[in-house]
């Protein structure tokens, strides 16, 4: 049974009349229209349905590994996003199906914070810090232990403190507002920077105090990755001067920033989002770079941000793309070109899989349209 916390409960009421269907217009600035072999809802959480009986039954549930899932380099990360595939479809911890399966990733990634508030050592990345934090606050007011309540409370405060004590890292004038791979790093990149502000985006929705400086801050940095080519083409880079070319998952997750925490829709915007409806998802290939669950993560939430036009073009092409590669156990494999399948493991994938084909039900708090139901 899946039962929704009463924490989400009025936004989600409200995000119901507004949850897209299927099919219909196009995307502002695709070439050709595209004709794909849409699937319906109840094939669409059929396979949601098998990939996390899947998990279920993957998790280590004994010894000192308990709690995570086998990865190779992330074993972390791996459980952020296995827990946030369940929260995602609704299940909460010791109420639903899977309750324990999320109580015991929630205590294993809790156990893995050091004493200064930092996740990443165990993929020596901020990445990694970001997940398990979002992991933690979105399954914040749902634990049924009102001890562990507690205790996770202050342990996001941690982890959000270390967040910002990073953005205050002394940076180039370039890199202001940003962050990179570690809590000391005096870079940025906007892959990074994207996940800090999505946690301290969420972290504000608990009700913690994030002072709107380090939002205008951190938004002044992806602002700054904007590029327009002599040919027309705008869109978001990588790094700001050092990067080339605009890319399409670093464009997804500008526009989902700039939806979520910008009150207009700017010029840099209104050319991005034409980038990005002139990409279609394929199965691997150069614009993911060897990355593709990661940057078809940033590409769904970016284009999902755009409106129902958008996504109603998007939505078939990915889901038809991801039931297509489900293998017949329940979880996903990687496309031929994969970089992060050596690394991240079968979980990861999985989790990632599930956590796209679940988007549209707006369960997690980033995932709902903010904007577009309040502005």
């Amino acid at each position: 049974m899946r039962i929704i916390t009463m924490k989400w409960r009025t936004c989600l009421e409200a995000v119901g009349a507004a949850v897209v269907m299927l099919a219909g217009p196009r995307l502002a600035g695709a070439e050709a229209e595209r004709v794909v072999d849409a699937p319906d809802r109840r094939q669409i959480q059929a396979a949601v349905d098998a990939g996390l009986h899947w998990l279920a039954t993957r998790q280590i549930k004994e010894g000192a590994d308990v709690g995570r899932w086998p990865s190779p380099s992330y074993p972390t990360a791996v459980a952020g996003f296995g827990g946030l595939a369940f929260l995602a479809n609704g299940y909460l911890p010791g109420k639903s199906e899977y309750g324990t399966v999320l109580e015991r990733a929630m205590r294993y990634v809790q156990a893995s914070m050091t004493p200064d508030g930092y996740l990443g050592t165990q993929g020596n990345s901020m990445y990694v810090h970001a997940v398990c934090s979002l992991l933690g606050l979105t399954y914040l007011g749902m634990s049924p232990d009102a001890a562990h309540e507690k205790e996770l409370a202050a342990w996001c405060r941690k982890s959000v403190e270390l967040i910002l004590r990073a953005q205050k890292v002394h940076k180039a004038d370039t890199e202001e507002g940003g962050w990179r791979y570690t809590p000391t790093s005096s870079e940025s990149d906007v892959s990074v920077t994207s996940w800090q502000l999505l946690v301290l985006y969420t972290a504000k929705d608990c009700g913690y105090e994030i002072d709107r400086q380090v939002f205008a801050d951190g938004l002044r940095y992806v602002n700054s990755a904007f590029l327009e080519l002599p040919d027309g083409r705008a869109g978001f880079v990588y790094r700001p001067l050092s990067s080339p070319t605009p890319e399409p998952g670093i464009t997804g997750t500008a526009l989902f920033l700039k939806s979520l925490l910008e009150k207009e829709q700017d010029t840099k915007f209104r050319q991005a989002r034409v980038f990005l409806g002139d990409l279609s998802p394929t199965w691997g290939g150069p614009q993911y770079k060897g990355y593709f669950y990661f940057v078809m993560f940033y590409m769904a939430q970016g284009v999902f941000q755009l409106g129902d036009d958008a996504w109603r073009d998007f939505a078939p092409q990915m889901q038809r793309l991801l039931l297509d590669h489900q293998l017949a156990d329940g979880s996903w494999e990687f496309p031929p070109d994969t970089r992060e399948g050596p690394v991240a493991g079968d979980a990861y994938a999985t989790s990632m899989a599930i956590l796209l084909l679940s988007l549209d039900k707006q369960y997690l708090p980033m995932y709902q349209r903010r904007t577009a139901l309040f502005r």
